[in-house]
């Protein structure tokens, strides 16, 4: 049940267990696509949080009294469905109340979305020939000795998962990493109560990696959690969706510094904890908070490269490391600031270009967009722009374009993801043990292209990994020959 892990910066490109990797070939309507959902059974999402903790704690301390100094989305109307998960999933599942949330908050409809479809989008079983071998039909993990529903995952898988295919006609719109509460992370940044507090009003449920065993205890007949060293042993993804600032200090395993706590949901049933949710201290460490929000604005998308297998950093980065810098000691400036990685894909699709679904690696990274008639063409449209957060955004254009053969270019500051090639070694986790799957990825030549210098090379020529800096490749990069194509979705009207 690993969490949405943080991303370090690689050297140049490395196929890391964090940044997981799913390309996929061809695009798909959201008409054709569903029925892509599985119904899924769940209880109506509970409309108040009050009457429970009500009746727990009256003799003690019953939350959401003060307005001024408490919040929760479930007594503001924007509660998604009490889950229970397998053995693992919890990423998935933290992530479909994160999107179901925002989703109602914005729209006012509680959209449809099995976790389970997530995870089978990622994890498969595979099938065997006459001759007892594995196939790999699809661009995803494969593995035959543990379920797909008892493995972990991260916000990378989930946003693979739903960037270019539509799951009961939704794509995701964004998956913003947040930053890290109350620790000091690599590669990520900090951010304080107040912005955790700011994030859950605008957007809703923002799920949080914990481990939940660790004093989590019944106090006071609630179930609440103070655990000071919560950054190196996460097992767990959950969703906070409020909190009391008056909860009281003394109510926790190990007492807190100063009263408050945020409500979190989990994923166990509604027999676990307070009726499926409990307290975590403001005390306890949260480094990786994500939110995600789905869009049905769009009627179909394309990408080759959906799930990230790692990065290639631009040339003045290169030069640093080469120079001997420590690549743990680049900070995110360091990159906002850099030379910028420039890539290209070409598409052949008929239709009206209205979005184009980009990573960023650090906040405040200037990316520019072209939109170029057939390959190479006249610029058919043009834009450019920064996120505050790190993780995955749909760039709308100011109008769409009518496209048959075109080429997206991406400039983008210091750093971006690719989908690596084909592995047999990518570590995947249960609950108990960790195991290893294929990872299957493909691309051809002709479709992808890295700027190096004033050449466009294709992904697939065999001398790019040496001009991107080889000595500063990742082994697993290295072994797969491949850097495969962009991480770049794009969406039609």
């Amino acid at each position: 049940m690993k969490s949405s892990t943080i991303r370090k910066i690689a050297c140049v490109l490395a196929l890391a267990n964090m940044v997981s990797a799913l390309a996929v070939t061809g695009c798909n309507s959201k008409d054709a696509i569903d029925p892509s959902g599985t119904p899924e059974v769940t209880e109506e999402p509970a409309k108040s949080v009050n009457g429970i903790f009500a009746t727990i704690g009256k003799d003690y301390y019953v939350p959401f009294q003060n307005p001024e100094h408490s919040y929760c989305t479930i007594n503001e109307g924007y509660g998604a469905p009490l889950r229970e998960q397998g053995m693992g999933g919890c990423y998935s599942y933290a992530a479909v109340t994160s999107m179901q949330s925002n989703y109602l908050q914005k729209n006012g409809e509680l959209i449809d979305i099995n976790p389970i479809d997530i995870i089978y989008r990622i994890y498969e079983t595979p099938e065997k020939d006459k001759n007892g071998q594995p196939q790999y039909p699809k661009e995803k993990f494969y593995l035959d000795t543990v379920s797909p529903l008892d493995l972990g995952g991260d916000a990378m898988r989930v946003t693979g998962a739903l960037c270019a295919d539509p799951l009961n006609g939704y794509l995701i719109s964004e998956t913003a990493v947040l930053g890290a509460y109350n620790a000091t992370v690599k590669g990520t940044p900090t951010i304080t109560e107040d912005d955790v507090k700011a994030a859950i009003r605008e957007h809703g449920a923002i799920c949080l990696g914990i481990n939940y065993k660790k004093d989590c205890k019944i106090v006071n007949g609630f179930y609440t959690q103070n655990h000071p060293t919560n950054v190196e042993d996460i097992d767990h993804v959950a969703t906070i969706v409020g909190w009391d600032d008056d909860f009281p200090a003394e109510c926790f395993t190990i007492p807190a510094s100063r009263n408050g706590a945020w409500l979190v949901q989990n994923s166990f049933g509604p027999f676990w904890g307070n009726a499926g949710y409990y307290w975590v201290s403001y005390d306890t460490p949260l480094p990786d908070l994500v939110k995600y929000s789905v869009t049905k604005e769009y009627s179909s998308a394309i990408s080759y490269g959906r799930f990230a297998a790692g990065a290639i950093i631009s040339t003045d980065v290169v030069a640093m490391i080469e120079g001997g810098k420590d690549p743990e000691t680049i900070t995110l400036e360091d990159i906002s600031n850099s030379n910028d990685v420039t890539v290209a894909i070409v598409f052949e699709k008929k239709g009206n270009v209205a979005a184009i679904g980009i990573w960023t690696t650090v906040p405040d990274q200037p990316y520019t967009i072209e939109i170029l008639d057939g390959e190479f063409g006249k610029v058919l449209a043009s834009t450019s722009g920064s996120f505050k957060t790190w993780g995955y955004h749909t760039v709308k254009l100011d109008t769409p374009v009518s496209v048959k053969k075109f080429t997206v270019v991406l400039k983008i500051a210091g750093e971006y993801f690719f989908e690596g090639g084909p592995s047999d070694t990518i570590r995947v986790s249960t609950a108990i043990r960790k195991t290893e799957a294929h990872y299957e990825a493909k691309t051809k030549p002709g479709r992808s292209f890295v700027k190096v210098g004033e050449e466009w090379v294709d992904v697939t020529d065999p001398t790019l990994i040496s001009r991107l800096g080889k000595d500063n490749m990742g082994d697993k990069f290295k072994e797969a020959g491949t850097i495969g194509d962009p991480c770049i979705t794009v969406l039609f009207k």
